[in-house]
């Protein structure tokens, strides 16, 4: 009996291992502010060809277009308020786009890539660290899709933030239901399950149209509105303002979030009226 208790232990520890599936892992670039590891799917020991187009040759200037389109939304706050913002950050796009093009023309056909970005730049209030982590790999017919496990995702202050031990094992593609949902740019689209219901944090980017909105500065990522007819002039005519640049108006967006949040830490009792309208005036200070 003592026997056959030890044989039916090895073997619900034995069998998982030998029925096991899972992504096997190789870093191939570990820096400071991203990491970038290939992936390859295994079952029982074996790789399983994913019949991704790789390598594939995608230029920098692409990468940087769909990494600063990205745009998502999250709750935040105690109350669950609703913000959107870019996935990255001026400065990360910069870093990682060069990577992901560089890597993408060089693996193989059951290779995908696994990145994590940093953002060491001050949150809506307080200074943080946080990190944003995916998968992307390329289709047959040029669709590129990119899925993340989690965006802006503050860092722990126990973590090693340059060199992480470890990247999370969920799979991205496997997410159906997140607090974080990524809206697509206009030449790409949400993936949809077989369910018909669209994927929150994935999405597929049509790579000609990709390419034509880099090389037409009049094909902006976002949709575009109806045109209307403009209004028949009943007095003079005055010279409409010069638009805000993009720099400006994320700047305003941002100082703008950054008040309705603190006016939330007041009316929550977590900071003192003193301490709001200190912050309070720091931050309209720099739209003057």
């Amino acid at each position: 009996m003592k026997r056959i208790f030890i044989f039916l232990i090895a073997a619900i520890i034995f069998l998982p291992a030998c029925t096991s599936t899972k992504w096997v892992r190789t870093p191939i670039i570990k820096d400071k502010d991203f990491v970038i590891t290939l992936e390859q799917h295994q079952v029982e020991g074996d790789i399983v060809d994913q019949a991704y187009d790789h390598p594939f040759k995608i230029e920098t200037s692409s990468f940087q277009k769909l990494l600063s389109d990205l745009i998502y939304m999250e709750q935040v706050g105690i109350l669950g308020r609703e913000t959107k913002s870019h996935v990255f950050q001026t400065t990360e796009v910069e870093q990682l786009a060069p990577a992901l093009a560089d890597t993408l023309a060089t693996i193989d056909d059951s290779q995908r890539i696994r990145f994590t970005s940093y953002n060491r730049s001050k949150g809506l209030i307080f200074s943080t660290s946080r990190k944003t982590e995916g998968v992307l790999f390329i289709e047959p017919g040029g669709y590129l899709n990119i899925a993340f496990n989690f965006i802006n995702s503050e860092i722990d202050l126990t973590e090693t933030n340059a060199y992480p031990p470890d990247f999370s094992y969920k799979d991205p593609l496997k997410i159906k239901i997140a607090d974080t949902t990524v809206f697509p740019p206009a030449y790409a689209e949400s993936h949809e399950f077989e369910t018909g219901r669209p994927a929150p944090m994935w999405i597929v980017a049509d790579l000609e149209k990709l390419n034509q909105a880099v090389s037409d500065p009049a094909d902006h990522s976002a949709p575009k509105e109806k045109a209307t007819a403009p209004a028949e002039a009943t007095g003079p005519v005055i010279s409409a303002p010069a638009p805000a640049s993009p720099e400006d108006t994320q700047l305003q967006e941002d100082i703008k979030n950054k008040l309705k949040y603190l006016k939330e830490l007041l009316d929550e009792g977590l900071i003192t009226e003193q301490d709001y309208n200190a912050k309070k005036d720091e931050l309209l200070d720099k739209i003057n």
